[in-house]
């Protein structure tokens, strides 16, 4: 038996959960050791007379070996609790995944990241503000994570694969289902440049049970959990709450008043939530846990520089050559361009040392 072998064994062993493979794992290391010491589980206070006696009698093996034999099939990598590349935030709430199935690129599961939740049935303000905070995060370095639905989730996942962040999709089903089909196009993308993630045997189908779990891993592999779009009672806000527990940042966006859609992120700003309005202030919330990767430090004081290569970042800088620091509204006016092309532009800016901003949303050249 193999780590991969020993981990289907647990998972498939009635009366084990993640609980409990965390309590295995943190005792022995990986579920190789643990496993060949069951006869000892009960003995050492990790579990049950009734669960060690079950895993004996071998219950699991035909459901573990279909398992294997399907995962193998389709080629998929697994990412083990118990070894070294496992993300250790992950690893650190109290019922990690056992392992996870991936396509992609792992190594964006140790890059700092921060997840962005909301409405399937997303507003255009929601839709645009999502694609665009998750551009500016990703920009500056941030690995953006979602759960790959319609709405919210897609266009933070699409804002995410603009930048060097990336994105990671976490799915609430078989890593051989695309669901819904019509992100089979956003599909193609996270698989060639993002990576996708699940924790379920291939072949699971989308079940309303499965996706509160999927939440805990969105929410439990990020910093914090921006809320862009949420009604009262929506999963988006089941997500706040597991960050919450996980002793993560909730991050919300305010919306208009008298749209359901937005209540839940008035609710979470009144709980005590950030309230946050660009990728810049999530940026500066996490500065002292990140330190240079966000927000470098400023370049010191001399010329201005020339003027930049890019050729939406000229426009603004010729904007702001006039002296006088200008509203952020100022600028989505004279360049006739969204307001969240505007802030994705002006914060590669400002990491760049370009601009500064200044109180109240204006902007000035950096000098």
């Amino acid at each position: 038996m193999d780590e991969f072998g020993a981990s289907l064994a647990l998972r498939h062993t009635s009366g084990l959960g993640p609980r409990t493979w965390k309590r295995l794992l943190v005792h022995y290391g990986d579920a190789l050791a643990a496993v060949s010491d069951f006869s000892s589980w009960t003995a050492r206070g990790l579990v049950s007379a009734r669960v060690q006696a079950e895993f004996a009698r071998g219950g699991w093996r035909e459901k573990a070996e279909a398992e294997r034999r399907r995962a193998e099939s389709f080629g998929f990598f697994t990412i083990f609790l118990g070894h070294n590349a496992y993300p250790e935030l992950l690893r650190e709430i109290p019922d990690p995944p056992l392992f996870l199935y991936y396509l992609g690129d792992p190594t964006l599961l140790n890059r700092p990241c921060v997840a962005v939740v909301g409405s399937r049935a997303a507003s255009r303000y929601g839709l645009d503000m999502a694609e665009s905070i998750s551009a500016s995060l990703s920009a500056a370095g941030i690995c953006v994570v979602s759960g790959f639905a319609q709405g919210i989730d897609r266009a933070a996942h699409q804002g995410a694969l603009r930048g060097v962040g990336g994105t990671i999709a976490v799915l609430g089903t078989g890593l051989d289902l695309v669901y819904p089909a019509s992100n089979t196009d956003l599909w193609k993308q996270v698989s060639a440049h993002g990576l996708i993630v699940s924790e379920f045997a291939p072949g699971t189908r989308p079940e309303g049970m499965n996706f509160p779990h999927r939440n805990r891993i969105v929410s439990g592999l990020s910093l914090g959990v921006l809320v862009v779009e949420g009604a009262l009672g929506s999963g988006s806000l089941i997500t706040a709450e597991l960050a919450l527990a996980q002793n993560r940042d909730v991050f919300a966006l305010p919306g208009p008043a008298n749209l359901k859609t937005h209540q839940g992120c008035h609710q979470l700003i009144r709980q005590g939530a950030c309230l946050v309005q660009s990728g810049e202030d999530i940026l500066r919330e996490l500065q002292p846990r990140l330190g240079a990767l966000v927000m470098p430090d400023a370049p010191a004081p001399g010329p201005r520089r020339r003027e930049p290569e890019d050729p939406e970042q000229r426009v603004v800088y010729r904007l702001l050559e006039g002296g006088e620091p200008l509203h952020v509204d100022t600028l989505v006016r004279r360049t006739g361009w969204a307001a969240g092309k505007v802030s994705s532009t002006l914060l590669f800016m400002e990491l760049q040392g370009i601009v500064k901003q200044l109180p109240g949303m204006y902007y000035d050249l950096a000098t």
